[in-house]
């Protein structure tokens, strides 16, 4: 088995678990108040979905990892705003849509971003907003 096959395999088997061994701790690490850690655990199973999707891909390593710590950015980043808005009675699957269409997903700390990085990381927006987008038409049909 070639190395990047074996490589393509390894993230198969591990899972998301495997490669994001704190993935579950996520909610926890956002969170402000208890009904953030609440509102960030209704997140993961997109975020899960999204991150099997990737593997799928079967994307290098490190532009795999790219991804998961822009969804760890996301993440933070949305459970803070339904926080200030009070938004923690919205359906997720729309919080998180919202939050990645048309750039509005911006994490802290984005001024200190340069122009690549920023535009690396709407670029994964993007792909994990067509992702959701996919998810919402199938469960209207």
């Amino acid at each position: 088995m070639r190395p990047r096959e074996k490589e393509k395999e390894i993230q198969r088997v591990e899972g998301v678990r495997g490669i994001v061994p704190d993935f579950d701790q996520w909610p926890e690490s956002w969170m402000g108040t208890k009904s953030d850690f609440e509102y960030g655990k209704k997140l993961l199973p997109f975020m899960e979905e999204f991150i099997k999707y990737l593997i799928g891909q079967n994307l290098p390593r490190k532009t795999l990892k790219e991804y998961i710590d822009d969804l760890w950015l996301m993440g933070g980043t949305i459970i803070k705003d339904v926080s200030i808005y009070e938004e923690n009675k919205k359906d997720a699957l729309e919080v998180i849509l919202e939050a990645v269409e048309a750039d509005g997903c911006l994490p802290d700390g984005y001024d200190c971003m340069s122009k690549s990085e920023l535009a690396s990381f709407n670029k994964r927006c993007r792909k994990f907003e067509e992702f959701l987008k996919n998810i919402a038409e199938g469960s209207q049909r």
